[in-house]
């Protein structure tokens, strides 16, 4: 089973990322010894980039999504072109910052019955 942690610790962060200012977070996809993927992203909402190594994206956005939702934060978006497509399967829609969503409205259920 895939287990989500969400790493605030600077140093491990700055182990994995390299990045000046602001020390993002990352959510980290763990099986066993093994991490199929990583997101980066900020307590802005914004998210920087994600490595999915065995098809973990939707699982990264969703955990990404819901630590920043827990924080109060209300929009989370992303520039980074690599991940535009991934992310409007996913519910995202264009916009000045790139790809952006309502986290809120993401995690409605879309209908019932």
């Amino acid at each position: 089973m895939i287990r989500v942690n969400i790493i605030e610790d600077e140093r491990i962060v700055r182990s994995v990322v390299e990045t000046a200012g602001e020390c993002p977070l990352i959510a980290w996809a763990q099986e066993n010894e093994k991490s199929p993927g990583h997101c980066v992203f900020f307590l802005t909402g914004e998210i920087k980039d994600i490595i999915d190594k065995d098809d973990v994206f939707e699982l990264l956005v969703r955990s990404t999504l819901n630590c920043l939702d827990l924080r109060g934060i209300k929009t989370a978006f992303c520039g980074n072109e690599a991940l535009f497509d991934g992310l409007k399967r996913l519910g995202f829609k264009e916009s000045a910052r790139g790809m952006e969503v309502d986290i809120k409205s993401f995690f409605k259920p879309c209908c019932s019955h």
